[in-house]
């Protein structure tokens, strides 16, 4: 196996690249990583390539990644792939003699184990943008217990189950949370694998997969999607609001994906036990949101909004005038390239997983060719000391656009919402009162749920290491 010669310059080139599309990347749990010794990060995979990128900017170690044997298809990429420590596998069903090659990767995989290095593995073994874990490979459990056989059960090698949490699928500027989760140990198996090694191969798989359910939002069945969606849109930002109430995560987007965790095991729960109450909460979210529709606003409006129209509408246009110029200038210079990307990455995504990568790969690419150009523009026109502050001002100015965009579509909700509680006070009052009603069936759902519960008790006041990745 090639050495991971390029792994540095492209985990550098990650961290740049991720800190500029992203408006953050958050990492909970990372005590629980091994700071040395053999370890396999196992990962969902819901956003195909990102997700490498993301953990490897997410994690301080050097990571060799088990990827798809098709990235290594060509001279060039295989070049990339093992000089970034990549070490591939392959899909019967898309080359011939899978097995025998797979059982060199196997090898490669132990050889970086015995050394005390970090591999890591997506063991859904495809990229999915749904709620839910896809049943896991054994891959990731077999890699380990054979490196472990090999060495006598000596090697102490940790499966760590690392969640990837998306704020979207789709959106420029939004955040990724990576959270650690509690680390298998695989050596404490020896003496079941002794005696039955595939009991015990799907044993410590089955243990990895709830393992790693914990670090996700996971809906099993697939009819209760919208609805998690549903409550998730309305109940969330009340509990994360609420006093009193302590939910863990050192952010509020930490906190949302705790919650949105939450949400869906209740829904599961509730969908098994007590299907009525999945029922009568839908009617009523039904009901409420062709009242939303009438209004034209989301539920983030209507729970949070309490200015009168004047105090709104002056508001509105301190926002529009003060940020104006700033963003008619970041547009002017990012406009092309940042719609040139959205069209290069829909044309490009074959779904829904690749958008992020495509708009990460295209976008650095081609704002790097604009911004060449402009620098041109600047030299001609410009001093040193105006080429720089001209350059320099085409970053700052092109997110605060992006930023002030979304800010005044939010400031004019506002206002339309403090209009309509006047124009049409007796909807607006059916609907915060249809709203008041689905917050209390979901308050009386959580508090059925937290008492059936007992993995939900009161555990001990400890925050966990946490850290950004700006």
């Amino acid at each position: 196996m090639r050495r991971p010669i390029f792994y540095p310059f492209l985990c550098t080139l990650a961290r740049w690249t991720t800190r500029v599309y992203f408006r953050r990347i958050e990492v909970e749990g990372l005590e629980r990583l091994p700071a040395r010794g053999p370890v396999i990060l196992a990962a969902n995979h819901p956003q195909s390539i990102t997700d490498a990128v993301v953990l490897a900017v997410a994690t301080p170690r050097l990571v060799h990644y088990v990827a798809h044997g098709g990235l290594f298809a060509n001279p060039f990429t295989r070049f990339l792939m093992e000089g970034g420590g990549a070490i591939p596998i392959h899909r019967p069903r898309d080359v011939q003699g899978a097995s025998g090659r797979n059982r060199q990767s196997f090898a490669s995989c132990v050889k970086v184990l015995a050394r005390g290095g970090c591999i890591g593995i997506f063991p859904e073994g495809i990229s999915e943008y749904e709620p839910r874990l896809q049943r896991l490979k054994t891959g990731t459990v077999r890699i380990a217990l054979q490196a472990e056989e090999e060495h006598d059960f000596g090697l102490g090698v940790s499966i760590v189950p690392v969640g990837l949490g998306f704020q979207s699928a789709l959106s420029f500027r939004s955040r990724v949370l990576v959270t650690f989760g509690d680390p298998l140990i695989v050596r404490e198996a020896r003496s079941d694998f002794a005696s039955d090694p595939e009991s015990t191969v799907r044993r410590l798989t089955d243990d990895l997969t709830v393992r790693l359910r914990h670090q996700v939002v996971h809906v099993e069945r697939e009819e209760l999607e919208d609805f998690v969606r549903d409550v998730e849109s309305v109940y969330r930002g009340e509990l994360l609001e609420r006093e009193g109430l302590e939910i863990e995560g050192h952010s509020r987007f930490a906190r949302e994906q705790t919650v949105n965790r939450e949400i869906a095991r209740a829904a599961e729960e509730f969908y098994e036990h007590r299907p009525e109450v999945i029922a009568d909460i839908r009617a009523l979210l039904d009901g409420y949101h062709r009242h939303l529709e009438k209004l034209r606003l989301p539920d983030a409006i209507v729970r949070d909004e309490k200015h009168g129209f004047r105090a709104e509408a002056i508001r509105f246009a301190v926002v529009l005038v003060i940020g104006l110029p700033i963003a008619a200038w970041g547009t002017i210079w990012n406009w092309i390239p940042y719609r040139l990307t959205g069209i290069v990455a829909r044309h490009l995504a074959s779904d829904r997983t690749k958008i992020h990568w495509w708009q990460l790969a295209s976008g650095s690419v081609l704002f790097l060719v604009f911004y060449a150009a402009w620098l041109l523009f600047a030299m001609e026109r410009f001093d040193t000391a105006g080429t720089i502050a001209f350059m320099a001002s085409l970053p700052p100015a092109g997110l605060f656009a992006q930023w002030y965009g979304t800010a005044l579509g939010r400031r004019r909700a506002h206002v339309r919402w403090a209009a309509l509680r006047g124009s049409r006070a007796v909807l607006v009052r059916r609907t915060l009162e249809l709203r008041r009603v689905i917050i209390e069936a979901m308050d009386a759902a959580l508090a059925e749920h937290l008492h059936r519960s007992t993995r939900h008790e009161p555990k001990p006041a400890t925050k966990p290491r946490t850290q950004e990745v700006d």
